[in-house]
């Protein structure tokens, strides 16, 4: 200011005093004096969403990269796909987006008023397009998950078609497969599918998971011998992999549908001896204890039976949201004991099933008690009636009367595996019993 009256003072000199010039420098002094006063109040902020567009619909995208001319700071996209930045200066800015998998976005004439929150794009998200393959994925992904199955599998089919050198192919073609084994059970079509991937793909993160799928589909096709060699495959061939003890496990279970209970129960030990920490130990112990009772060595089922309740008392199922296996093995030493005539020791089994294990339940969601409270009515009957040696014991009759009177009042709706009445069943033995020996 001083500067610009001296040199005033100096045209002055020269041309003698002009109010207009004089005027002119007044008003441009005031100019940048204001400019000076007002400079800390000259920015403002700009927040908005980013989302991406993907087949069926848009959604947020998290970690977006967000910068804006005017301004050195910058923001990432939260999990809404909010972004904010502050301080930026006012005026006319270019917004800039970055964020991998997406071509750079950039918004032009974005106005910046002072001392505001400026919205972008008048509060409507940003709209990004992905790169094109990573499209079709994420679009076969929502698909999938919507349980929109049949266009999953049209859309990652049509990334491998079009993008059959894409980062996402080898994922596309794993979902391709396992939609076909676990939501259609196109067993046959999925083996294929599964078999592409590990030869197109053989470093694929997905190679153990091929291989193991192989096996399940062997095995839901009821091809047990191969399901063996492609299960034992995943043990040999990817010593990392996690999927170890489920392979042992189903080995153990292909052996035992192809009636080998021997080799069953040798392929279950090894569930045992090398995965003793899995969540598969407990049921390989059960089933070799099944194995034993299919085969009819009930005797030696009843040890191994026991050995499931001493062992592993609180395990459950694997995937089974807490479904415990002990009620199974009290269960089947009951009915072991029975088949054995053993009826005081089955009784007692079943019994700890009811008192102990009151919502126990099978894989098919029917409930244990109501038919361990029926067999506890025919072991009872067992036990008064001896037709061999002509021996009526009417206190038992009386009790398995009362015990089969409990599946009627306690378990009314209960039903069998095959959907028809426990009640009904113990109805008929009440009525069986009163007709041919009836209280004297």
């Amino acid at each position: 200011m001083l500067l610009l009256i001296r040199n005033f003072k100096k045209i002055k000199g020269d041309k003698g005093p002009s109010p207009v010039i004089f005027l002119i420098l007044i008003s441009f002094s005031l100019l940048l004096l204001t400019g000076c006063l007002s400079s800390p109040l000259s920015k403002g902020s700009v927040e908005g969403f980013v989302y991406e567009e993907t087949i069926i619909d848009t959604r947020p995208i998290e970690g977006a990269l967000v910068s804006i001319t005017g301004s050195v700071n910058t923001a990432l996209t939260d999990e809404d796909g909010y972004f904010l930045i502050d301080e930026v200066s006012i005026g006319s800015r270019t917004l800039t987006i970055i964020k991998e998998g997406y071509p750079k976005y950039h918004l032009l004439n974005v106005f910046v008023s002072e001392g505001q929150v400026n919205s972008i794009n008048d509060g409507n998200p940003i709209i990004l397009q992905p790169c094109t393959d990573k499209y079709l994925f994420d679009g076969g992904i929502i698909y999938y998950y919507s349980g929109n199955y049949e266009t999953a599998i049209l859309t990652f089919q049509q990334l491998l078609d079009d993008f059959p050198d894409s980062p996402y192919a080898d994922d596309a073609q794993f979902y391709i497969a396992y939609i076909n084994e676990k939501n259609y059970t196109y067993y046959s079509k999925a083996l294929l599918e599964y078999y592409e991937l590990l030869i197109n793909y053989p470093d694929s993160i997905w190679a153990d998971d091929a291989q193991l799928g192989m096996g399940n589909c062997y095995y839901g096709n009821g091809e047990y011998s191969n399901a063996i060699v492609e299960y034992q495959k995943v043990i040999n061939d990817y010593p990392n992999s996690p999927f170890h003890a489920f392979a042992q496990y189903y080995i153990g279970h292909s052996y035992r549908n192809s009636y080998d209970f021997t080799q069953a129960v040798n392929e279950y030990g090894k569930v045992i001896e090398n995965y003793p920490e899995s969540e598969y130990a407990a049921p390989a112990q059960y089933y070799i204890a099944y194995s034993y009772y299919q085969h009819l060595d009930y005797n030696q089922a009843i040890l191994e039976f026991q050995k499931v309740i001493d062992n592993y008392p609180n395990s459950t199922w694997p995937n089974s949201q807490g479904r415990l296996i002990a009620p199974l093995a009290y269960y089947y030493i009951g009915y072991c004991s029975g088949k054995l005539e053993q009826y005081d020791e089955a009784i007692t089994a079943y019994q700890k099933v009811i008192d102990d294990y009151p919502d126990s339940t099978w894989s098919d969601g029917r409930g244990i008690p109501p038919e361990a409270q029926f067999w506890i009515g025919d072991c009872y009957q067992n036990l008064g009636v001896k037709e061999e040696d002509k021996i009526i014991q009417r206190e038992k009759l009386d009790a398995a009367i009362q015990a089969y009177q409990l599946v009627i009042n306690n378990y009314p709706n209960s039903t069998w595996w095959n959907g028809s009445s426990i009640p009904v069943s113990a109805q008929y033995w009440i009525d069986w019993i009163n007709e041919y020996y009836p209280p004297s």
